[in-house]
């Protein structure tokens, strides 16, 4: 019982570590530990007393086994509850997590325009796809499908569109941003999650022709589905922030719209998290990661990078964004958002950017206090702008 005991403080004491460390510092930007990093870098962060709780519950079963009997064991007790206490302490950034979004809202909008009162997180079951879904699959073109989702005897509704990440290679519209497109149907919009053609095998543009042939869709056709086509706001996480970003800023550019020229593909707003802005930018550590996956991803020709990056993209007439990214990701650069900010900036585009401290990549995918203070956030910013 006593070896026992001791084998778990001594693993709880080096678990509860890492986690803090990762969590804290996100050590891993490259890949594949990347991935390791963020997957436990959201556990540290959007759960820490959860994690607090079972790291000083596996700490009392060790002290319970008698590891305490042992120098050992004792000193891998102490670590594991201070270890406990390092992760309880980051419910402090979770939390304040509103201020930042108020920040950015009243950049965006003006100071007092909207007050964030986010309530706390809603039950996992809120975010639930097939309370809202109206419409399962719909072919919009090129055999692309979308949902739509919105609550039975809506009309009139503003729409919301949203990208799926995935290093534009992976992911579809049934994985990602549920708790913002519950939180947005639940409030009375009408949102719509697209996929769209994945590289490598489909080579740019037809990532985001495709995504402009949604808003084309959703344009001529959501009205069947009680939205509004008068206002069309854009989301997306990771490459789809990428996406959406692009498509936000390049309304009605032909040359993403080969067949349907002439259809309106303008957005009224945007609501980008964790994106990619820039996709010619070095990582942070000075090397070409990005610009290497990019390649392989979809983009053949180096002339389409600038084209392809919302940072050259964006203008005094963009609609106005809402840019959201954590300071701990390990997979997109916050710099990648920060200089995107500051050149929308510059040339007066209506922006306002939120940096979430010890927030990670993909730190919405759990329904933690942050991702519903940023749904919330969102909500506020797209209702305020389809309102007036």
């Amino acid at each position: 019982m006593k070896k026992t005991g001791i084998a778990l403080a001594v693993a709880a004491g080096v678990g509860g570590v890492a986690l803090n460390v990762i969590a804290r510092r996100a050590p891993w930007r490259r890949a594949p530990w990347h991935l390791v990093g963020m997957a436990v870098g959201v556990i540290g962060t959007e759960l820490p007393v959860p994690a607090a709780a079972a790291q000083l519950g596996a700490t009392g079963v060790a002290a319970a086994l008698g590891a305490g009997r042992s120098k050992i064991g004792a000193a891998a007790l102490a670590v594991s509850a201070g270890a406990a206490v390092g992760l309880a302490a980051l419910q402090r950034p979770a939390a304040d997590t509103g201020r930042h979004l108020q920040g950015a809202l009243d950049e965006v909008l003006g100071r007092g325009t909207v007050t964030l009162n986010a309530p706390t997180p809603l039950l996992p079951g809120k975010f639930r796809r097939k309370e809202f879904i109206a419409a399962d699959g719909v072919d919009y073109g090129n055999g692309q499908l979308l949902d739509v989702w919105r609550k039975p005897g809506v009309t009139g509704a503003p729409v919301l569109i949203q990208v799926h990440g995935g290093g534009w290679t992976a992911g579809d519209r049934r994985q990602q941003s549920l708790p913002l497109l519950a939180h947005l149907a639940d409030r009375g919009w009408v949102c719509v999650a697209v996929d769209y053609r994945l590289g490598p095998n489909n080579r740019w543009p037809a990532q985001i022709v495709d995504v402009k042939r949604a808003i084309a869709w959703v344009r001529a056709n959501i009205e069947q589905y009680g939205g509004d086509p008068s206002f069309i706001a854009i989301t997306g996480g990771s490459a789809g922030g990428h996406l959406a970003g692009l498509a936000a800023v390049t309304g009605n550019d032909p040359a993403f719209q080969p067949g349907f020229e002439d259809a309106d593909t303008s957005i009224q707003a945007g609501a980008l998290l964790y994106g990619v802005y820039d996709l010619a930018a070095l990582n942070d550590d000075g090397t070409s990661g990005l610009r290497d996956h990019v390649r392989r991803a979809m983009i053949d020709d180096e002339r389409d990078v600038p084209l392809a990056s919302p940072i050259h993209r964006v203008t005094p007439d963009s609609p106005p964004l809402l840019v959201l990214h954590g300071n701990r990701d390990e997979i997109v650069s916050v710099n990648q958002a920060r200089e995107f900010a500051t050149r929308a900036r510059e040339l007066g585009a209506p922006i306002g950017y939120a940096e979430l401290p010890y927030a990670h990549h993909a730190f919405d995918s759990l329904p933690s206090a942050r991702t519903v203070a940023s749904a919330h956030a969102v909500e506020q910013f797209l209702s305020h702008l389809a309102k007036h």
